[in-house]
């Protein structure tokens, strides 16, 4: 490259990275995203440095702090907490979390965990090369490895053990006291435990019995299945598929006809008004209750709502239009969208000084990817373009789509006590201006590499080179 070339590239990228080295917080409350989705109310920015899209930092007044390289390069949480953090490389390939005393990784679908002891567990760790190498030590103390489908154990996924000799020729598993053990999984199968007892050589013929609750069967699976219940609801069901089947229990009367496709349902006992029709499944539904109900002709509308007002939501062509509303003892949510496009929420929490006993909490429009903008009573924060489709930042707004915001508007409204304040940037940060309630404003270029300010008597005051210049009244 001619120097003639390099000279300007460089003074471009000098100018580039200090573009935004002060970035304004205002508006911005939520805008860290801190730590696996921690909600971030009361929580305020003290602070913002941008490099253009490349690089952000941003951290709040509690300690926290978000450091990211993009696009897709590198993301650092850190929280307020001491040993708390995230950190995602080339996401979504490696991500690495450290909390608790407990550090954890993950690559592509591989995976690891260490965790220190503590007054009730001995230390573990595992390293889950997925599906192919399990190792580790389990927090009882012991160890273990696999190699699949040769032979192991695996402890500690989902079952509390797991071993298999050239899986599927023979396997065992242990649950909540209950042992199963397998050969030509899934044909012939065993399980024991104090209240279980089940054997099956599949699809010809099983049985499976849980006292208390049930002793079900099968012959030629699935063409014939049947269940006696007991307990809560005792009754009895059965199944010739595909051609009908019957349930008889306490509290409820089914037939099926062409299973699952056609069916009805009534309640009866403890439930009277319970009616539910699938004609046919999954397509439409008829559905009430004593104080709900719910209509679906999918895809074209679906509703389901409470009598008492206290929750409804509706579909009309899915996806396109969706609406929700639901009321608590504590809040009340409104929303709804016109995919991919538009989306508007509402939040608000009960208060009884208030209009109507409701006072916002926060209210967001989306009109994607053109803009957004958050709202609640301090606080208020636009961005255009804004390419994410949540509220909420997540690792594929922090890592990428954040570097495509252009314009950002923040507002203190001084609902909260700190002085009322807007400031907006281009660009991220290249040019920034603001003003405040006060009658003081000031704008930068290249984050001060020029740039003035004044105060609400009409004096003003220039910057070159970061350096404050000369005064004028």
């Amino acid at each position: 490259m001619r120097l003639s070339h390099l000279i300007p590239a460089a003074c471009s990228v000098i100018a580039l990275l200090c573009a935004g080295c002060a970035s304004a917080p205002t508006g911005r409350a939520r805008d860290a995203h801190l730590l696996w989705g921690r909600p971030a109310e009361g929580r305020r920015i003290s602070g913002a440095r941008k490099a253009g899209p490349f690089w952000e930092e941003v951290r709040t007044e509690d300690g926290a702090r978000r450091e990211s390289w993009r696009p897709l390069l590198h993301t650092r949480i850190e929280a307020a907490e001491p040993g708390v953090a995230l950190s995602e490389w080339l996401w979504p390939l490696y991500s690495r979390s450290e909390r608790s005393g407990q550090t954890a990784w993950r690559f592509l679908i591989f995976s690891g965990m260490e965790k220190d002891a503590s007054g009730e567990t001995s230390p573990q760790d595992r390293t889950w090369l997925f599906p192919f190498w399990f190792s580790g030590t389990a927090k009882t103390g012991e160890d273990y490895a696999a190699l699949f489908p040769l032979g192991g154990t695996i402890r500690e996924m989902y079952y509390d053990r797991i071993s298999f000799a050239l899986f599927p020729l023979w396997a065992t598993w242990d649950r909540n006291g209950n042992h199963t053990w397998s050969a030509l999984w899934p044909i012939v199968q065993r399980q024991t435990g104090p209240r279980r007892d089940a054997t099956r050589i599949f699809p010809l013929w099983g049985r499976s019995k849980f006292d208390g609750h049930y002793d079900a069967s099968f012959v030629l699976w699935p063409f014939w299945t049947r269940a006696e219940h007991v307990g809560v609801n005792p009754g009895s069901d059965w199944m010739l598929w595909p051609l009908a089947g019957h349930v008889s229990r306490t509290n409820e009367n089914a037939w099926y006809v062409l299973p699952p496709f056609f069916s009805h349902a009534s309640g009866r006992g403890r439930t009277p008004a319970y009616r539910k029709t699938w004609a046919p499944w999954p397509l439409v539904l008829l559905r009430d209750d004593e104080d709900a109900h719910a209509r679906r002709f999918f895809p074209f509308y679906g509703r389901r709502w409470r009598e008492d007002g206290k929750a409804s939501s509706r579909i009309v062509l899915w996806p396109f239009w969706s609406d929700r509303r639901s009321v608590t003892r504590t809040r009340r949510v409104s929303e709804w969208s016109l995919f991919p496009v538009f989306h508007a929420s509402t939040a608000e929490r009960a208060d009884a000084d208030a209009p109507g006993g409701y006072a916002l909490e926060e209210r967001y429009v989306r009109a994607w990817p053109f803009w957004s903008r958050r709202h609640d009573p301090a606080r208020r924060y636009t961005r255009i373009p804004d390419f994410s489709f949540q509220k909420r930042e997540g690792p594929l707004e922090r890592n990428l789509l954040g570097m495509f915001t252009l314009y950002t508007r923040g507002e203190n409204t001084g609902a909260d006590g700190a002085p009322r304040r807007v400031d907006r940037e281009w660009l991220w940060g290249i040019l920034r201006s603001g003003e405040g309630g006060d009658g003081a404003w000031d704008w930068s270029l290249f984050g001060g590499l020029l740039g003035r300010s004044g105060r609400a008597d009409g004096s003003s005051r220039w910057r070159f080179l970061w350096l404050f210049g000369s005064d004028e009244d």
